[in-house]
């Protein structure tokens, strides 16, 4: 008889299940949040990625169904569309679209039309749509500046992302610096962290390593300071890809191991999880560290499948096919490279499929293969022309829209596009028999020739590409202020450069250039207070003052936004105080005048002498006028901070990193001077 005194009773199923039940209703009770807190908290602290502060909004408890008012229904609507813009998340951003045109479609609110024209631009952005985008760029702007300051700043945000990929970088750049400072003043910091992205965007499109880096580090100390977790994770990808440029691999790969750190665990990070993992795998290639980077390049497949990212999927497969090659496996290796080709042509990227053809290249050059190599680099060369034709037709179109605003004149317009486009086709043409002149000397020449016309000619391949896209940029001036811009900055500094190389050692004093930063202070308030044309105004005043301090072999350049650059040949660290001080003094002794009004200006500058230590680059130098720039901002404004030397003993690696740590450890003198009262 079986013994049943000591066992326990158990209970029926179904009290079991209804026990259960009731459990669980009240656990999601407890877990679910009033809409208008879960709103509040994404406004203030951001989110760990958009994916689940989705998930968040759409279990609140008092979540507005369709017969909820308008303006609750458009509140919730605006937000899970804007989280899904900030995540890529395609599906979730049409549904939300959808529910906006209903509500507009009603004719009860007013304000749905408006956003749902602010989100389409974020949509055609999110799909390069560089057609759909252009009328809706025109309908926005054409909305003015409502009081809603919410509102207004993401207007300018999607007007500066819209800009942006047209490659209207100034247009772009001035939007997202107004965009910025709008939700600054709208007490919105997320927001205004998610914007600063838009801002590394163009800074990155510009090749402006220095303002990108800064605005990234901006970026990531406001996210951090407030919990945005996903937007920390954004501005270390950014970083990595900055340092990666730069050559600073110990730098690029901290913010990749960062990005992991902060993407660990987390739902709806996929897509910056696997941009880090792919890159990490690039990271231990180059440094021959092959099972590492496979390692890497599996998982980066992993979650690219899982986020139906096809260009992704493609660098890690062809990732992880060059890891193997190079480590003896040429031939799987090489089938995988082939494979992750393949879908990047199923998915449309004809770039993308360069650089993947650029490195099977390399793959067979580096294992002895060189015929293989010769007809991988053929396709490079057909496919390289297709692709610059396709940028030749669209520097054209650019240079006639150009043209057609600027020139009303017809024949001048047919005039300058023919000649444009014969420049181009001419120079397309010479690169492309040079190089086929080269392939053809290629198949005469010995294999243990062959390394090195592969190189010339791949060298010579991406001049083509240079040469074309040139076509888009010919002017060397500033088109608002008359003064130098950044492209002739640059040209000037590399001549600059020849020049100091070719000093000799008792001739140093003569080498130095003088870098003055400078940017004008609260220009905002000067938009906010007399309208952008009187800040336009002012621009133009300050780009005049300046011309006129200058001496005939030095430049004035218009950095961007309202940052200007004094070059100064010859001048010394000593001299530097001195003209810093006539700057200010000239920029600020008098107001600018405009319509009736009188516009008080004053400025905020940092210094430098190039080259400050020996070996020094040009873009160091500039990115240590940067921070000097900002201790002048940040010590009270209408000053100029000037760095007068590096300490003996001391190492340039900590000014770089932190000129006012530098200055007050000894290791950096500075000199800083005031503007007028």
């Amino acid at each position: 008889m079986p013994d049943t005194h000591n066992r326990r009773r158990q209970p029926p199923l179904g009290r079991m299940l209804l026990a259960a039940l009731l459990w669980a209703m009240a656990g999601l009770a407890a877990a679910a949040e009033p809409l208008a807190s879960i709103l509040e908290d994404i406004d203030r602290h951001g989110y760990s990625s958009p994916l689940l502060a989705i998930e968040r909004l759409q279990s609140a408890m008092d979540r507005p169904g369709r017969d909820a008012p308008a303006d609750q229904q458009l509140r919730y609507q605006v937000a899970l569309a804007l989280l899904a813009v900030h995540g890529g998340r395609k599906q979730e951003l049409e549904t939300a679209l959808a529910q906006l045109k209903r509500l507009a479609d009603t004719g009860d609110c007013a304000p749905c039309g408006a956003y749902l024209l602010l989100l389409r631009v974020g949509q055609a952005d999110m799909n390069k749509d560089r057609a759909a985008i252009q009328p809706l760029l025109a309908q926005l702007a054409a909305l003015g500046q409502p009081g809603d300051l919410r509102f207004e700043a993401e207007r300018l945000g999607m007007l500066a992302r819209g800009h942006a990929l047209l490659d209207e970088d100034e247009l772009a750049l001035r939007l997202g610096l107004r965009a910025v400072e709008t939700a600054e003043r709208a007490r919105l910091p997320a927001a205004e962290a998610r914007l600063m992205n838009v801002l590394v965007r163009v800074h990155l499109a510009r090749a402006d390593m220095t303002s990108a880096l800064r605005v990234m580090q901006d970026s990531y100390a406001l996210a951090e300071r407030i919990g945005f977790r996903y937007a920390m994770a954004q501005a270390r990808i950014n970083q990595s890809y900055v340092h990666g440029s730069q050559k600073q691999e110990d730098k690029e790969y901290q913010a990749l191991r960062e990005v992991l750190r902060i993407t660990d665990g987390m739902a709806g990070t996929g897509v910056l999880e696997q941009i880090a993992r792919s890159n990490l795998s690039a990271y231990h290639i180059h440094r021959g560290e092959y099972a590492q980077a496979i390692q890497h390049a599996l998982a980066a497949e992993r979650l690219a499948r899982q986020e139906g990212d096809e260009i992704g999927l493609a660098f890690s497969i062809s990732n992880r096919g060059s890891a193997l090659a190079r480590s003896g496996r040429v031939d799987d290796g090489l089938a995988l490279m082939k494979l992750g080709m393949e879908t990047a042509e199923r998915a449309g990227g004809r770039r993308e499929v360069l650089d993947l053809l650029s490195e099977q290249v390399n793959v067979l050059e580096r294992a002895g293969r060189y015929r293989e190599a010769l007809a991988v680099l053929r396709r490079v060369v057909a496919l390289s022309g297709e692709v610059t034709s396709a940028e030749r037709e669209k520097a054209i179109l650019a240079l006639q829209e150009r043209f057609s605003t600027e020139r009303k004149t017809r024949e001048i317009e047919r005039l300058s596009l023919s000649n444009a486009r014969a420049e181009a086709e001419v120079a397309a043409r010479a690169w492309q028999q040079r190089l086929w002149a080269a392939v053809a000397v290629v198949l005469l020449l010995s294999a243990a020739l062959l390394v090195q016309w592969l190189r010339v000619v791949r060298r010579r391949n991406q001049a083509l590409v240079v040469d074309n896209a040139a076509l888009a940029s010919q002017s060397v001036h500033d088109p608002l202020t008359g003064v130098f811009n950044r492209r002739h900055f640059e040209q000037l500094m590399a001549q600059q450069e020849a020049v100091i190389q070719g000093r000799t050692r008792n001739r140093d004093h003569q080498a130095a250039v003088g870098l003055i930063l400078l940017d004008v202070d609260h220009f905002k308030r000067i938009n906010d207070s007399y309208g952008h044309a009187a800040g336009d105004e002012v621009l133009k005043a300050v780009a005049a003052r300046l011309s006129a301090l200058v001496r005939d072999q030095d430049a004035v350049v218009r950095w961007g936004g309202e940052e200007f650059v004094l070059v100064l040949p010859g001048t010394v660290a000593d001299g530097l105080p001195v003209i810093a001080a006539k700057a200010l003094e000239a920029l600020g002794r008098e107001p600018v005048l405009h319509d009736g009004r009188a516009i008080p200006v004053r400025a905020s500058a940092g210094a430098i002498a190039w080259p400050a230590w020996p070996a020094q680059k040009w873009t160091d130098a500039l990115h240590v006028a940067d921070l000097a720039l900002y201790m002048s901002k940040t010590g009270g404004r209408n000053r100029a901070t000037c760095f007068m030397r590096l300490q003996e003993g001391s190492g340039p690696a900590t000014v770089l990193a932190d000129l006012a740590g530098a200055a007050e450890a000894g290791n950096a003198a500075l000199q800083v001077v005031s503007g007028p009262a």
